[in-house]
């Protein structure tokens, strides 16, 4: 009898467990695309496709969708035409990048509102001064009876010994950040609140791989920030992903759950580059914004191509002595945006992709000491390279043990800067602010944007053949 009733009950328990439901999600994700909308007629069509052979799927953002496309970054209204295309794609769910602070948090409070999809952030606390509202940290949904839970966090750094995202420190006053890892810790408990745990990390492949080591409980990140290809790389058993920057690809995350148990994850990279079909009504769309933009317009021309971070920061800041007679200037390697100036003819929109950033350029006058001190803290002790490109000056950073052992500071002629004089020194609004040096000098804004002292350079040179000069040197002591 006893036999019969176990097999009995053993041909009930695999009738259940053989009906029950089967549900797969897709998620699909794009981060850091810095307004770059000329691709976005392909992402949609991809997208379109997607939806229409699959009923549960989403669609979201990593963070920095702006700043990068003069087309949009220089629009009436800031970042506009980025925020229409993605809800025309109907996105589901973003998380704020550093670079959503870069207009301002007025302009950044009218995007929050005219979007379609909320943008989510756990470790930030906004103030009643602050322009924008207190975002959500998480958000738990129902898919198709899978009870889905996002979790947010933006990147931080230590400026000035507070913490705040990688923008223009004066554009998140009055909001207070934390450290993303620590913060997402404290919501291990959402685990029990839902069957599947995202989250949603604009914060680095680095945090990233920290976050999924200590929290165990998620399922699966998305990352950005790093602009890192990161095809579905699995630690502790989350799933990371990333789609390196600029539309370039898509992420594709297929989960599969039996019943509430997720039963397979897995990641595609889908290359832009390779899709064929386009959104009629996106493509219209983008052709649109880059046929009425005025910033076709043609300053100059170059003989050759100026390429790489050192020959293009040789040129900005040579702009900026010439324009404003200083006598030495410095541009952070971070705001150079763009690998190469064509040879052949320089537009304005050449020169707003290459300096989105609107910072104007800040005097001080400044003893050997305090440019001593500025080259010493901007020398970039993980990735040992010298973060300040220069005009007016070359320098020599001798490294030992990946700290900086002395610096040689040359004049243009070759010979070692003299430490008996004060210099006029030139610098973006950016590196006043956010880069740690010594100055009694207080320093005085110039009213003049760094981009626009560009301008005004190649305007009166009307054509340049700028020759190859690397300024800047490391040397590695034994």
């Amino acid at each position: 009898m006893k036999k019969l009733f176990y097999l009995l009950f053993a041909i009930i328990f695999a009738s259940c467990a053989s009906t029950t439901k089967e549900t797969q999600i897709i998620i699909l994700s794009t981060n850091d695309m810095h307004a770059k909308i000329k691709d976005y007629a392909k992402v949609a069509a991809y997208v379109d496709k997607v939806r229409s052979e699959n009923k549960n799927v989403l669609l979201i953002s990593g963070g920095d969708m702006f700043t990068g496309n003069p087309v949009i970054d220089r629009h009436e209204d800031k970042g506009y035409p980025m925020i229409e295309i993605m809800n025309k794609l109907g996105y589901d769910y973003g998380v704020f990048g550093n670079h959503e602070f870069d207009y301002g948090q007025n302009f950044l409070a009218k995007r929050i509102q005219q979007a379609n999809f909320p943008l989510l952030c756990a470790n930030m606390k906004v103030s009643e001064q602050a322009l924008i509202n207190q975002p959500e940290p998480y958000v738990i949904f129902n898919l198709d009876g899978i009870k889905i839970c996002i979790l947010a966090t933006v990147q931080v750094e230590n400026i000035n010994n507070k913490l705040i995202p990688d923008t223009y420190p004066e554009r998140v006053q009055n909001i207070d950040f934390f450290q993303p890892v620590e913060t997402a810790l404290e919501y291990k408990y959402l685990r029990e609140k839902c069957d599947l745990f995202i989250s949603l990390s604009h914060d680095g492949i680095h945090e990233d791989s920290i976050l999924a080591q200590k929290m165990p409980e998620l399922d699966i990140i998305i990352g950005g920030h790093s602009h890192t290809l990161v095809n579905g790389m699995v630690v502790n058993d989350v799933l990371i992903s990333q789609t390196e920057c600029y539309l370039k690809y898509i992420g594709k995350t297929t989960i599969t759950l039996k019943g509430t148990k997720i039963i397979d994850k897995k990641f595609e990279i889908i290359n832009v580059a390779a899709l064929q079909d386009e959104n009629e009504e996106i493509k219209a769309l983008i052709n649109k914004y880059y046929e009425e933009t005025p910033l076709k317009e043609v300053i100059a021309k170059t003989k050759v191509n100026i390429t790489g971070k050192e020959n293009i920061g040789n040129l900005m800041t040579d702009a900026i002595v010439s324009v404003l007679n200083l006598d030495i200037a410095f541009q952070n390697s971070g705001g150079i945006r763009i690998d190469t100036i064509r040879e052949g003819d320089i537009s304005l929109l050449t020169i707003y992709e290459l300096d989105p950033f609107d910072n104007q350029v800040v005097l001080f006058e400044m003893n050997y000491d305090e440019i001593f001190s500025l080259l010493k803290n901007s020398y970039r002790k993980t990735s040992k390279y010298a973060d300040l490109k220069t005009a007016g000056i070359s320098y020599t950073i001798k490294a030992k043990n990946g700290e900086v052992a002395d610096i040689e500071i040359y004049d243009t002629n070759g010979n070692l800067l003299d430490k008996n004089k004060k210099y006029k020194v030139g610098m973006n609004a950016y590196i006043a602010a956010a880069y740690k040096f010594d100055h009694v000098d207080a320093g005085k804004t110039l009213n003049i944007l760094a981009s626009d002292a560009l301008i005004e350079y190649l305007k009166q040179q009307k054509e340049i053949n700028p020759k190859e000069s690397d300024r800047t040197k490391i040397e590695k002591l034994n």
